[in-house]
């Protein structure tokens, strides 16, 4: 497959860590990249490297100082070397960027005589740790953003064949009769602010969304147990009008919905996970990411794998990190893997408190994935490590402003649900930042805030939504199926929005089989 942009680096950890940023930022304004860390750089010049070098337009070079000895000392294997060669061969355009103390020989007869062209190329120079210009900072702090066109960025329903307001009002009437399925419906309207009566805006309407919610919650119907999961986000988020946020409420109604909604199934073992609103039970939670398991959802699988990973056998390497006169942060944060893992025990024994003790130390060196391992500990309490909302927010907030998405992510969902300080603004920043990088979770909880008055952009928020459906999210499918069915923020497609609904339907949304129907009815009586 062709490429626009080929990276080209020495993996000697340096070099490794500015390319995938490098390519992090290069994917994220648009450009297509080829860039594998993954590959085992051994032996031969594989032909996939090859082709991928001679289909590409530009060719990054990525000169750490490690990478201009390798390429000077000519050993056998180089893979560098081939790639810059093939580059050459091909007349593809070679951009050299050189790194914090690297720098081509001013004697260009030092090097490899089929090298000696590199030096005479015009490099650019970026530090290892580069930062993207204040320009750019300031860009992802705005609301307002460069979409391109910008036609769509506020426009509400451009669907000349559906109207929202009308279908509210009927479905309003009909609930108000007694109709139990208009009842949700209407629900569902008020909950992810599809419409109002009155105004031409998608304000979400918690008031209404709650008053009807009950009301399908108290009633015999199957739909009761997916309000039931509604209110349980309702008050897990503080969305109740007039009732405090309530992660106790929010346990209880999602242990009352999961009978037969598989949301609320994981809902259950997430909070069960971080010992908010019950109790921190290690074996309950295995039975609910077992109950998720038989229920199809393929992602607890991985879920479960990640809640058991605490356990393995490495004590050689932990003699091995203990032996250094000088532990470095990356050190200490190997340790404290062991640690976490159980390694120093047989048998295995996760020590959770010794494994802060290390996390911590290394973070306070700057250490980014060992600043998010313990605010991943501070946030989800294991074993006799407690909870601190407060420690998680620091250090998320460490790794997060280093660049990893995931921290970003997180330190985002604790702003937009109070878990600390409700803060919408620092929720949208970090969570655009996680955006930047392809997170799929970020941009789906974007595609809801900029539906708000507030932070209103219909185009941005069609945006975020693609990406997160793009990802296989059966929410941000659901989203994007609703943009598109109304023409809010994008054009008009009821084909699109109901492959849309479909997906969300097949992936397990319930909601995406109301509007799928809908849909469905239109296209009949449009032909």
């Amino acid at each position: 497959m062709q490429k626009d942009i080929f990276i080209s680096y020495k993996n000697d950890g340096s070099g490794n860590q500015f390319a995938t940023r490098l390519c992090a930022d290069l994917e994220s304004f648009g450009y297509s990249v080829y860039f594998n860390s993954n590959e085992k750089r051994a032996d031969s010049f594989p032909d996939r490297l090859k082709d991928a070098v001679s289909n590409c337009t530009d060719f990054i070079l990525v000169v750490s100082k490690g990478c201009i000895e390798q390429l000077i000392a000519n050993k056998e294997i180089d893979w560098v070397r081939e790639e810059i060669l093939t580059a050459r061969k091909a007349e593809k355009h070679i951009i050299p960027i050189l790194l914090e103390n690297a720098d081509f020989p001013s004697n260009a007869n030092v090097m490899p005589e089929e090298l000696r062209f590199l030096p005479h190329i015009d490099a650019i120079r970026f530090p290892e740790q580069y930062l993207k210009s204040p320009f750019s900072e300031l860009t992802t702090t705005l609301f307002s953003k460069n979409d391109g066109q910008l036609s769509y960025r506020y426009t509400y329903n451009e669907n000349s064949n559906y109207n929202i307001t009308e279908r509210f009002r009927s479905r309003l009437n009909e609930a108000e009769n007694g109709d139990v399925e208009a009842m949700y419906e209407v629900a569902l309207i008020s909950y992810y602010g599809m419409s109002t009566i009155n105004e031409d805006t998608a304000d979400r309407d918690f008031e209404r969304a709650i008053y009807w919610l009950r009301k399908v919650a108290d009633s015999d119907h199957d739909l009761r147990f997916h309000a039931l999961n509604l209110i349980a986000r309702m008050y897990y988020q503080g969305h109740i009008p007039d009732e405090p946020q309530s992660y106790e409420k929010a346990f209880k109604y999602h242990l009352l919905a999961s009978e037969k909604c598989v949301a609320s199934v994981s809902g259950v073992a997430f909070m069960k996970r971080i010992g908010v609103g019950c109790e921190f039970d290690f074996e309950g939670i295995l039975e609910y990411y077992k109950h998720l398991i038989h229920s199809g959802d393929s992602m607890a699988v991985m879920a479960q794998a990640r809640f058991l990973t605490s356990y393995g056998k490495y004590n050689e390497a932990l003699e091995l990190f203990e032996s250094m006169e000088t532990v470095s942060p990356e050190a200490e944060y190997q340790i404290g893997l062991l640690y976490k893992s159980g390694a120093v025990f047989d048998p295995p024994k996760p020590d959770y408190i010794q494994a802060a003790y290390y996390f911590r130390n290394a973070a306070e060196e700057n250490h980014l994935q060992a600043a998010f391992e313990y605010a991943m500990m501070c946030f989800r309490p294991t074993g006799k490590f407690k909870k601190n909302f407060k420690d998680a927010e620091k250090y998320f907030t460490i790794a997060a402003d280093g660049g990893i998405a995931e921290a970003q992510y997180m330190l985002g969902c604790m702003y937009n649900s109070g878990h600390v300080t409700k803060d919408k603004q620092k929720a949208i920043f970090y969570f655009e930042k996680a955006r930047s990088q392809g997170h799929s979770l970020s941009a789906f909880e974007l595609s809801l805030i900029y539906q708000q008055s507030a932070f209103k952009n219909y185009e941005q928020a069609f945006n975020c939504a693609s990406l997160a459906a793009s990802h296989g999210m059966a929410e941000g499918e659901f989203i994007l199926g609703n943009l598109l069915f109304w023409g809010r923020g994008c054009q008009s497609d009821i084909n699109k929005a109901l492959e849309m609904y479909t997906k969300a339907y097949d992936h397990g949304l319930y909601n995406a089989l109301i509007m799928k129907n809908q849909v469905l009815d239109l296209k009949k009586n449009l032909n």
